[in-house]
């Protein structure tokens, strides 16, 4: 039924049959660009938190080695992944813990810990990142590499006994360091 007064209407309704459809199609597109416009969108992705309290628990009975753990991060510092392996890939008897972060920039760093063989392990860790200039952090001197191609940046630790720490990630450099420099033993359970 026609709109009798409205002589708009009653000429967008009388258009011929393809007229009609592609103006219903515009209208639709209209209507869906309004409302993308008008209502705000998060832009903001946030990765849901994890508690690392099991994989520490698992770590300090099973590992030989003295495991770390951040302490006195800012709470802008979120842990958002956290694996253990005992064995497999990284032979057997080692204990292999990665425990991630999101920065409060948004960039990701991770503290991987392993009794692994040490070069393959750092190798792997740092996707055979290229030699930086070494860092002292806490009174420790770490060891540091870039691999600029995946945006990766790595500070590693050997210690006696065999273990290597290293802080890596595509987070800036003053943000690994704040992570190394924030590593505290825990005891062994």
């Amino acid at each position: 039924m026609l709109p009798a007064r409205d002589p708009v209407l009653r000429g967008w309704f009388a258009a011929p049959r393809g007229l009609r459809a592609a103006r219903w199609v515009l209208s639709c597109l209209l209507l869906i660009f309004v409302i993308i416009v008008a209502v705000p969108m998060s832009h903001t992705s946030s990765l849901p938190t994890v508690s690392y309290s099991r994989d520490l628990a698992v770590m300090t009975r099973e590992a030989r080695y003295p495991v770390v753990t951040p302490a006195g991060l800012p709470l802008s510092w979120a842990p958002v992944s956290s694996g253990v392996a005992l064995g497999g890939a990284n032979g057997p008897g080692t204990a292999t813990w990665q425990l991630g972060y999101v920065t409060p920039s948004g960039t990701l760093a991770s503290v991987e810990q392993s009794d692994a063989a040490t070069a393959a392990f750092i190798r792997r860790m740092t996707n055979s990142g290229t030699p930086q200039p070494p860092v002292r952090i806490a009174g420790l001197v770490w060891r540091a590499s870039a691999n600029p191609g995946r945006g990766q940046r790595s500070l590693y630790l050997t210690r006696p006994g065999g273990s290597t720490i290293i802080v890596t990630g595509n987070a800036s450099w003053a943000q690994l360091r704040v992570l190394a420099a924030s590593l505290r033993p825990q005891p062994h359970r």
